[in-house]
């Protein structure tokens, strides 16, 4: 929690005291990507903030290669997919989609340390938006391995769950 038509394009935390990716619409397995490359690249080395969006779209790399700072996109159709408004940033194979600009640089290699446990845990499989959650498990909770299933109306991946207000962060691996 995060390959559209663009008619009028051709093309897709940040952190605030408990880092939290905003991940609204879809959950998305981020395979093979550490906390540092998904962070810096995906938000344009920290130019956005508040990830809302990530949309899987591997054949766009034939249209933008491994990169591309789109920019803003008022949103539509994408992929197969309901984009939404934000700035679009592409790093291979996902569209990543942020509600602000920042204002200020972070340091890449802080950004999801909340949310992987200062380190704890590596390898993000997937984020799960599910605000409703806050009532059982608060702002944060570890809570470890879980083998997966269907949790807030979505299909989460066996790995190291660790919550994260408003999201799940699904991790393959402890460090």
């Amino acid at each position: 929690m995060l390959s559209v038509y663009f008619p009028m394009r051709q093309i897709v935390p940040i952190l605030t005291s408990v880092f939290l990716l905003n991940v609204a619409f879809i959950t998305v397995p981020i395979s093979n990507i550490n906390a540092q490359t998904l962070s810096a690249k995906a938000s344009a080395n920290q130019k956005y903030k508040n990830l809302v969006q990530v949309l899987p779209c591997p054949t766009d790399r034939r249209t933008y290669g491994d990169y591309k700072d789109y920019g803003y996109w008022s949103g539509g159709s994408w992929c197969g997919q309901q984009g939404v408004a934000g700035n679009w940033v592409w790093a291979y194979p996902n569209w990543y989609v942020w509600s602000h600009k920042s204002t200020t640089k972070e340091n890449s290699s802080d950004l999801l340390k909340p949310a992987s446990v200062q380190g704890k845990y590596s390898t993000l499989l997937q984020v799960l938006n599910c605000p409703s959650d806050r009532g059982s498990y608060g702002r944060f909770k570890d809570y470890g391995y879980w083998s997966g299933g269907a949790w807030c109306g979505q299909q989460g991946v066996a790995g190291n769950w660790v919550w994260a207000y408003p999201n799940w962060y699904v991790w393959k691996y402890q460090n």
